[in-house]
């Protein structure tokens, strides 16, 4: 009985590593993520930027 417990015990400590790593990597995709998505926001932004000063941009010229 005592090594059907180690057992079940080493079992769970596996399970629980890959757990722990999966999540890990996870967590690393998830900033990735957001690291991209601050850059698309501020591309997005300087690129508001550029389109609202285009009618003034026309205004002057004519």
């Amino acid at each position: 009985m005592k090594k059907d417990n180690i057992g079940s015990f080493d079992e769970i400590k596996a399970m629980l590593k890959i757990l722990i790593d999966d999540n890990k990597k996870l967590l690393a995709s998830l900033q990735e993520i957001k690291e991209e998505q601050k850059k698309l926001h501020e591309e997005i932004r300087i690129q508001n930027i550029v389109l609202n000063s285009l009618p003034i941009r026309t205004e002057i010229i004519n």
